[in-house]
């Protein structure tokens, strides 16, 4: 285990994983395209961050793009390919942090989140996640209705090596070179915005969208953060982008947090986690603009890149090229 000292530097590497192949359709691996097209890396530039951007290899897009699906019905959908991308992310996370930047990855599907955890995993000492999601995503082969990676890196996360004996998922528990397990303990990850009803309930601790609407997002976001930051050091933030209230995603609804409520997720997440040093790394996943309805076009983007902003301290009155572009965009609609 590599001894790493996290602080407030500057140094931020944008991981661009456009992959989907863990999911029901490709829609999501246009997320990272759409997000640096419209402003992502030149936004936290602005903020003062030294910025790079990570782009998987060759080999692993050669990989990936002649991937033959597995026919076997009970093995995990494309797990070789999900494999392959998993361990380099895995492999990237862990080296950025070493070298003492900030991962903020971009993806894609969500079971890209079995390598980001598993390299923050590799890196850092007595971490914590905290999962937005409008699902728990804490599936394994023995429960899983689709067999989908996508729907098990919960599990993946907080599971020993006895939870599920399925060769498939045994696999994905060895992604990474720390092979203790489980690579996050169930009571340090913490999930909010669950506004789906399933099979399977991990036993980590979780706020629905009721809690949200009894108690207020302020109160539950700094609940949670106090409640991880008495138990880790680091904590990690996996951020799908479905627990908003947008449509360019997989999985949309109505009932998920808005726009503002988010932004009060984002803010706490920047005074409690980044500026204190805390933060082991950032990914928003689940970015998938050809679904979005056609009314709402561009607002998913939109929302992403303002929680990341926020979440890495940013506002109107030091980001003001985003502004101007908001102001250009409107002008042009009227």
């Amino acid at each position: 285990m590599v001894v790493i000292k996290m602080t407030t530097n500057n140094n931020i590497s944008i991981i661009l994983a456009p992959f989907s192949i863990g999911g029901p359709n490709d829609a999501a691996k246009d997320g990272p395209k759409a997000l640096m097209s419209n402003g992502l890396s030149d936004d936290l530039k602005e903020l003062g961050f030294n910025i790079k951007i990570i782009k998987p290899g060759r080999d692993v897009m050669h990989y990936v793009s002649s991937h033959k699906p597995e026919n076997a019905k009970s093995r995990i959908k494309n797990i070789d390919a999900v494999i392959k991308i998993n361990e380099w992310l895995s492999e990237t996370v862990r080296d950025e942090i070493k070298n003492g930047s900030v991962p903020l990855t971009i993806g894609g599907d969500h079971s890209l989140a079995i390598g980001t955890i598993s390299g923050t995993h590799d890196a850092l000492n007595n971490i914590g996640v905290l999962w937005l999601d409008r699902h728990f995503d804490a599936h394994s082969p023995k429960n899983s209705p689709s067999l989908r990676a996508h729907g098990m890196p919960v599990s993946v996360a907080i599971a020993n090596k006895h939870y599920d004996p399925h060769p498939d998922f045994q696999r994905l528990l060895m992604i990474g070179k720390n092979k203790n397990l489980p690579k996050i303990k169930k009571e340090n990850f913490v999930q909010i915005a669950i506004g789906e009803k399933s099979a399977v309930n991990p036993k980590t601790k979780w706020y629905s969208m009721s809690d949200i609407d009894d108690k207020g997002i302020n109160k539950v976001i700094n609940e949670a953060l106090d409640y991880l930051l008495k138990r880790v050091k680091y904590v990690y933030i996996a951020w799908d982008i479905d627990s908003m209230n947008v449509t360019g995603t997989g999985t949309s609804g109505d009932s998920q947090l808005n726009l503002r409520e988010g932004l009060v997720v984002a803010r706490a997440i920047n005074k409690k986690i980044r500026l204190a040093g805390r933060l082991a790394g950032f990914e928003v996943m689940e970015v998938a603009p050809k679904l979005e309805r056609r009314d709402l076009r561009g607002q998913t983007v939109d929302w992403a890149l303002q929680l990341i902003t926020t979440s890495f301290g940013g506002n109107l009155f030091n980001n003001l090229s985003r502004m101007t572009r908001n102001i250009n965009i409107h002008a042009r609609d009227l």
